[in-house]
């Protein structure tokens, strides 16, 4: 039987690299049939000048790079020599051609339906057009760790410059905001901001961005000056955090954050914000509980638990924390009974 031909468009682009000594390659019709390649070790030995050139140019566009990204010149010479194995990224190259290989022939062809034509995993699915399979929330997050917010911002621009309108990144509103949040927990406050005053720039009809920057911007005033200028900034930006389940929600998340920062009074006072914004919420009791709790007074943390119980019977979390705290049982009962 004859041997198939078939080359599979699989790889990391290196794939260029699969190639390897390409006699006349590339130079006319004429030269096409003294071509031989040598060193190939995923494609077929006999693959055809033809099939191998639609490849590599497969490869090239997925990656976004040209074929000296995989192969290398002999020293002192400034043709590549495809049969060399000197680059890493050739390597690379060969095992990511033989993992999609086996994605699709393997685990994707176990499918009872892959659907017509079938789902077929290549370069592209994963590369865009980029030789790193990244996300734009992953190049950023390396950019600040390498040189902080100015280095963020530059390089996001660059980015966009450069790929916008293609499938390489996500220009939308949420990388942005998740790179934010990431600094945010981390207590960089005041660069989280920073990245979401650019956020609104670049999605100036993005309610999702405007409240982000709100949200981060109360957060700063209860982080850095405290309880009182916290509330003051939410009370201006009130009406930029959405319908009252979403404001109960960030305002919430903001405690969460001082929470976890260690600053508890600010907690304190953010949650306390958000039981006067919502007083028929049991979580936000709750919450307030927790942070009293927290802070070491008791008496207060009880009051909100009962208080979280009242408005909330089910709010099994509030009851473990006063049984916790030695409240009777009867105490317990009596604030669950609905209110005639």
């Amino acid at each position: 039987m004859k041997r198939s031909r078939r080359v599979t468009p699989y790889g990391f682009l290196a794939a260029c690299v699969l190639t390897s000594g390409v006699l006349a390659a590339f130079h006319g019709a004429a030269a096409q049939e003294q071509e031989k390649f040598t060193n190939l070790k995923v494609l077929p030995k006999d693959v055809s000048p033809e099939e191998l050139r639609a490849t590599m140019g497969q490869f090239t566009r997925a990656l976004g790079v040209r074929c000296n990204f995989c192969h290398a010149a002999k020293a002192g010479e400034q043709r590549l020599d495809f049969a060399l194995d000197d680059k890493p990224e050739k390597k690379t190259a060969r095992a990511m051609m033989q993992m999609t290989h086996d994605l699709n022939d393997k685990y994707l062809g176990a499918l009872e339906d892959r659907g017509n034509p079938p789902v077929k995993v290549g370069c592209f699915t994963c590369h865009h057009g980029t030789n790193r399979p990244r996300t734009l929330q992953d190049v950023l997050k390396t950019a600040y760790a390498h040189g902080g917010v100015d280095s963020t911002r530059a390089r996001y621009s660059s980015l966009h410059d450069r790929y916008y309108g293609s499938a390489a990144y996500d220009f939308g509103e949420v990388p942005l905001a998740d790179v934010a949040q990431s600094l945010a927990d981390s207590g960089h406050v005041a660069d989280a901001v920073n990245l979401l005053a650019m956020n609104v720039d670049m999605n100036p009809k993005s309610t999702f961005a405007q409240r982000q920057l709100a949200a981060a911007n109360v957060l700063l005033a209860f982080s850095e000056q405290g309880g009182d200028s916290g509330v003051a900034v939410y009370q201006r930006s009130k009406s930029q955090f959405g319908q009252p389940r979403e404001q109960e929600g960030l305002v919430a998340g903001i405690g969460g954050r001082l929470m976890r920062a260690g600053k508890t009074e600010s907690a304190i006072a953010a949650y306390k914000l958000n039981t006067t914004e919502h007083p028929q919420s049991g979580d936000a009791f709750s919450d307030l509980g927790g942070a009293y709790l927290k802070h070491g007074d008791k008496k207060q943390a009880i009051d909100a638990y009962l208080v979280a119980v009242s408005l909330d019977p089910t709010d099994t979390t509030s009851v473990k924390q006063l049984k916790s705290l030695k409240v009777s049982k009867g105490k317990i009962e009596k604030a669950q009974k609905p209110k005639k």
